[in-house]
Parts: C-alpha cells; structure tokens; sequence
C-alpha cells in the first residue's frame, strides 16, 4: 500500500486536488472518504464531480437521503454513511449493490463500512491541523 499526503488551505485547494485525482482515474473506482464533520469530504466529492463536467453547485451532502447520483458517463453516486447505524443497514438502504456495481463511488464516513468496504478502494482520510488547514492523506 502506498500513501502520500496533500495539505489544503483553502476550499479551492481541496477541490483542485480533487478535480487532479479524478483526472487519473478509470471511472469504476471506489473513493473511501473518512474524516470528522468539516473536515473537507463534501467539498472534495464537488471538486471531484466538476472534473467529469457536473456543476459542483448540484452536490449537496446526502446524508438524509444516503445516496445521490450524478451523471451519466461515468455514473457517479456520492454515499454518506453518518447516519447508519448498524453495518446491516448497508444491505437495507440498497448500497452494497451499488458498491458491487462498476460506476464510480465516493462514500463520505466510509469507516462504518467496515468489513464490506469494497476491496482494492482509495482511501482518503481528512482531518485537520492547529492551523485550519485540511490534510488529506491518500492510501491505495
């Protein structure tokens, strides 16, 4: 597993990296997005739809709706698991059969995946520093 780190200060940077990241990929990858509440995912996941040409202003966090889908070449579903409660509820909202699909994913609070995280996933972890900045550290 290999990681590097890319440190953010400034929404605009954050969704750089992410249009950059996007860039790089196939368009059936699984983006594991972990990090506490602010620490960037949301603003990560309208950097990333932007590079696929979908205005970022339609992302919205879908964390009362669990899921939300955005193009259609790639298809892009934005997941946000804070509310799950238990690892069944994955099955019951529908979202393993989007994980076992072949579109492209981001899951905001991926960490309660646990053990259906999709195999061979990016990981990206967000927190912050005493300096407001957002770190983003990338494993895969």
């Amino acid at each position: 597993m290999s990681t590097s780190k890319f440190i953010s200060a400034s929404e605009t940077e954050t969704r750089s990296y992410a249009v950059k990241l996007a860039s790089s990929l196939r368009g059936n990858e699984k983006i594991c997005l972990i990090g506490p509440l602010g620490s960037g995912k949301t603003t990560f996941v309208r950097g990333f739809v932007e590079a696929f040409g979908i205005p970022s202003l339609l992302v919205q966090s879908p964390t009362f709706t669990l899921v939300r889908e955005y193009g259609s070449r790639p298809k892009i579903y934005h997941i946000d698991l804070y509310r799950l409660e238990k690892e069944e509820d994955i099955f019951e909202a529908g979202i393993f059969d989007i994980l076992i699909g072949e579109d492209l994913v981001l899951i905001e609070w991926a960490d309660r995946l646990q053990k259906y995280a999709p195999p061979d996933n990016i990981t990206l972890r967000f927190s912050h520093d005493d300096q407001n900045q957002r770190i983003i550290e990338k494993e895969n």
